[in-house]
């Protein structure tokens, strides 16, 4: 028995620490792991903390990479969990989680758009242009985007072309998360509304906008096919 204990344990560790995808999503990978496994120890030996330990995973998941495909996800909870704890607890608690995930969004943003592929797309006329803008005041950039519903991945690409202190692009995002959260939090401690009617309207907001984006995109495909073809040219097979 003690053997195949043993032999038991080695295996799960050379599972903890064998290559799950490429090395730069090997840390941001492992360190959503670590949290959630840590927000799961908490739920199970300190039971009245089991509902926060579900919102700080409810959030890491809510603004780490899958938000780019869960829009408008982390709005309704917040609302819902206001209405049972304190606003300035939960935007603490949301803000730990924003502080974890974000650092790795970047790194993850960092290796995406300097890949030799995205060449055409950094030195474009635009994205010079916006890099430009942005660098004029880079903190309140970054912070008003995290504060308002302006798509955060937009200051997110500017703050990694630019080259920005990540110490101060991370300082600007927990700032303007916090403050986004906290008032959030506090329109729901307002609210007379059922949790389940908050996580209903959060299902039907996350159609919605997939419903959008389907849309759109065979709308540009409608546009690519019927688009003329240049003289001289054979059609594409």
């Amino acid at each position: 028995m003690q053997v195949h204990n043993a032999g038991v344990v080695r295996a799960i560790a050379r599972v903890a620490v064998m290559p799950i995808a490429p090395n730069s999503w090997n840390a941001m990978l492992r360190s959503c792991g670590i949290a959630a496994l840590a927000a799961l120890v908490v739920a199970l030996f300190i039971p009245g903390a089991a509902d926060l330990a579900v919102f700080f995973t409810i959030m890491l998941f809510a603004c780490g990479p899958t938000s780019a495909f869960l829009p408008a996800a982390s709005e309704p909870v917040l609302l819902a969990f206001g209405q049972f704890y304190p606003p300035l607890l939960l935007a603490t608690i949301g803000s730990g989680a924003v502080f974890t995930v974000e650092f790795l969004n970047y790194r993850m943003f960092d290796v995406i758009l300097h890949c030799d592929r995205l060449q055409k797309v950094r030195t474009c006329s635009g994205t010079r242009l916006m890099v430009r803008w942005f660098e004029r005041l880079p903190f309140v950039t970054v912070a008003t985007a995290a504060l308002t519903p302006i798509p955060f991945w937009i200051a997110r690409s500017c703050a990694v072309l630019s080259r920005y202190s990540i110490p101060r692009y991370m300082t600007a995002t927990v700032l303007g998360r916090f403050v986004r959260l906290f008032l959030i939090c506090a329109i729901g401690s307002a609210l007379v509304a059922s949790p389940q009617l908050m996580l209903v309207v959060a299902g039907g907001l996350i159609l919605a906008f997939a419903v959008i984006g389907l849309l759109r995109r065979q709308c540009r495909r409608h546009r690519l096919a019927s688009a003329p073809i240049p003289v001289g040219e054979p059609p594409s097979q």
